[in-house]
């Protein structure tokens, strides 16, 4: 006989003594008082879930905590099942859906598990039927990635409590022989909470907590001349916002861009139109849900100076942010900050008008009020307030690029993913007057024009696409977009409407089109 094989045999016996042994211990340990009883414990490891295995296992080594409570765990292979019949306690873990059954034990963790879809599919809900039939492709939240989202799950979010699909995993602790102090379970159940509890928001608690979402709520350009300001102010956000004021209302941020100066004073600038409405009409605006307005734009200086500082007081006096313009460049570059949750930034490059007025005329500098324009090194002055907090929101509002037309021009692309590339995690852009598509860059999506959202009198330009608009609604965790749910809205003059969902078909047609031109490009 070889020697190795030779003490294989004599550790083997060693093995069984000690075995045996303990037995034998625990047989009389359970003869004696209860005050020196030793009661032994086993666990089964699945070796599924790598982070509660851990934590229960780092709990029981530590020796001292079970020998105070008069357990010691008892080492045996799982599939040893003798020796668990002759242990007194035993760990066993269990998994689930939340909804799906109610375990006696403890819930180590909780994941979020969400059904992933390609946003340009053009679905944004499913059920719960669905996806524990095996018909949707399920992740853990942490999982989710561009260029896919989360759908609803019977119209709940992750956020929502009675959201279900969320899978816990604990552990139970069971009293195998039926002997033990009825205290005991207990006491080891409490002790294992307590640890958990302990470490619950430390880097190694397995638990997670319900995700925040943090819902962005944009519409594309909104007049309020031709007789919309009135409207707002006798009948309310519905009366020109139609169906999407409810969504302006809930939303944590909504966001437009305001195309007019807000003024009843001043000269009309020599220009092609010139935009203008009653400030009455700003308590009404705010009071609809709108949390901020860019006014980098080609209208906000239609009636010059006074009408730019009226602007900015009326606005300011309602509590609505301001973004891309102020009385220097450096309050232009200011973001509105919300709740310390996103920070929002607006900025220009619309091209010089037929009639021959340029934005870089009405752009800030140090001591002079205007708007901030790429033109004028604007988007530097951007780039360098970003935030690296990735539980930070960083959304850049734009006017730029051509009017009516289908896809961005590439002097628009190349500041806007230079806006990307230095930590922008939205753009949202405006001026075309017609949707545009949708796209990642760099994993961050990039709306290029959402088109008309309230803007009168556009009638005859029905066969552009000056009379439909895309309203956004966008769930957020962190700065990892989540939820992606367009609305087609119908422009009838002053009044705005949620159109039916076919609408859409063009947005995700030139969305499509921009994802097969990059990919081209990338080969």
């Amino acid at each position: 006989m070889r020697a190795s094989s030779y003490n294989q045999l004599i550790m083997k016996k060693v093995y069984l003594l000690l075995l045996g042994m303990m037995m034998l211990m625990a047989a009389c340990a359970k003869n004696a008082n209860t005050a020196d009883t030793i009661w032994y414990l086993t666990v089964d490891y699945p070796n599924r879930y790598e982070a509660e295995e851990v934590f229960v296992r780092d709990f029981l080594n530590e020796v001292e905590r079970l020998e105070a409570l008069g357990i010691r765990l008892f080492e045996v292979a799982v599939s040893d099942t003798a020796s668990h019949e002759t242990a007194d306690i035993h760990i066993s873990f269990f998994s689930a859906w939340e909804h799906e059954r109610i375990e006696e034990g403890i819930v180590l963790s909780r994941t979020w598990f969400v059904p992933r879809e390609d946003p340009l599919n053009g679905r944004t809900n499913t059920s719960y039927i669905r996806c524990l039939a095996g018909q949707e492709d399920l992740v853990p939240i942490t999982e989710l990635q561009p260029p896919f989202v989360a759908l609803r799950v019977d119209d709940f979010s992750v956020a929502d409590e009675d959201y279900p699909l969320v899978r816990k995993v604990g552990v139970t602790i069971q009293n195998t022989q039926g002997k033990e102090p009825p205290a005991l379970i207990s006491e080891l159940d409490a002790a294992l909470q307590a640890a958990l509890n302990a470490v619950v928001l430390g880097d190694n608690a397995p638990r997670a907590e319900r995700p925040t979402l943090f819902w962005v709520a944009s519409g594309g350009d909104v007049l309020l001349d031709r007789g919309a300001d009135k409207l707002l102010m006798a009948e309310g956000p519905q009366s020109i916002f139609g169906g999407t004021a409810e969504f302006l209302a809930a939303a944590d941020l909504a966001l437009i861009n305001l195309e007019c100066a807000v003024t009843d004073r001043g000269t009309a600038v020599p220009k092609t139109y010139n935009f203008r409405c009653t400030p009455l009409s700003m308590p009404a605006l705010r009071a609809s849900g709108v949390d901020a307005v860019l006014l980098a734009n080609n209208h906000t200086f239609d009636y010059g100076d006074e009408g730019l500082l009226d602007s900015l007081r009326y606005l300011k006096e309602a509590g609505i942010g301001i973004l891309g313009v102020g009385l220097n460049e450096a309050e232009a570059a200011t973001p509105f900050v919300f709740e310390g949750v996103a920070r929002v930034f607006g900025i220009a490059s619309f091209p010089q008008e037929k009639n021959g007025w340029d934005g870089l005329s009405v752009a800030a500098t140090e001591d002079k009020a205007g708007l901030l324009h790429t033109g004028k090194d604007g988007a530097a002055k951007l780039k360098a307030q970003f935030s690296t907090d990735d539980t930070v929101l960083d959304i850049v509002l734009f006017h730029g690029g051509e009017e009516w037309t289908d896809e961005p021009d590439e002097a628009t692309r190349a500041i806007y993913t230079g806006l990307i590339d230095s930590g922008a995690d939205l753009l949202i852009g405006s001026h075309p007057h017609v949707v545009q598509g949708f796209e990642w860059i760099q994993d961050k999506p990039v709306f290029w024009s959402l088109g008309d959202y309230v803007f009168g009198d556009m009638w005859d330009t029905h066969q552009l696409g000056g009379e439909d608009g895309l309203f956004i609604m966008l769930g957020f965790w962190g700065n990892r977009l989540l939820y992606f749910e367009p609305y087609p809205v119908s422009l009838s003059d002053i009044r705005t409407s949620i159109a039916p969902r076919e609408n859409l078909s063009r947005f995700y047609t030139l969305s499509r089109n921009l994802r097969t031109r990059i990919s081209r490009a990338d080969q």
